[in-house]
């Protein structure tokens, strides 16, 4: 995506703010009115008129009860598939910048919470892009569980109670492999307390200096 346009990825683990930040930040870039700004999240299909009411699912409920009879190996496909798709339509509206909601960063460590081959799952994300900056919001799991209005099956690891011990509990599995992608690819790490317009600022400043 070199010549294309400027990917952006705000990631973390689950009730970090991610969709909070991408909102603000789309709405901030967007008034300067130079760029045309196009968020993407994992479920963009349910969403799309061009392919809204051609997906089988009508509700991210009804992906939680689908991923849940999945091994981690295929659910990492499933969500790619969807991710890459998410991809496509973003570049189909000829963007300056995309904002990537958690990209395959936050999937991938995930699955890897879930009991998947961390190395295996990794080859298969050599498709996607690399983006031009990403930004990783860091909480810990007590702080965002109180932020989640509900939890999903996938986020406690599909516990039968979604309480949160079993929350915390996953969200702790998949913390390692989010640390080892942000050492590796030099993440900039960002306090997910700081105050949400606070963090737009930052974030806002370093795109507009990339």
């Amino acid at each position: 995506m070199a010549s294309g346009p400027k990917l952006i990825c705000v990631t973390g683990p689950d009730g970090a703010g991610k969709t909070t930040q991408i909102a603000r930040i789309a709405e901030g870039l967007s008034k300067r009115g130079k760029k045309k700004i196009v968020p993407m999240t994992i479920w963009d299909m349910m969403l799309d008129p061009s392919t809204r009411g051609r997906v089988a699912f009508k509700s991210p409920g009804e992906v939680d009860s689908f991923l849940e009879i999945l091994s981690p190996m295929s659910r990492m496909l499933f969500l790619s598939h969807c991710l890459y798709q998410a991809l496509d339509l973003a570049l189909a509206r000829k963007p300056d910048v995309i904002l990537a909601n958690g990209y395959w960063y936050k999937y991938w460590a995930t699955e890897v919470a879930h009991g998947g081959d961390a190395e295996s799952m990794l080859d298969l994300m050599k498709v996607f892009p690399e983006p031009v900056l990403t930004f990783c919001l860091d909480i810990g799991a007590e702080e965002a569980f109180k932020r989640k209005a509900k939890l999903s099956g996938y986020e406690t690891g599909f516990a039968q109670e979604r309480t949160l011990e079993a929350f915390t509990t996953f969200q702790a599995r998949a913390r390692p492999p989010l640390e080892r992608l942000a050492k590796e690819k030099s993440w900039i790490r960002l306090d997910g307390k700081e105050q949400a317009s606070t963090l737009s600022e930052m974030i806002i400043g370093r795109i507009d200096a990339a």
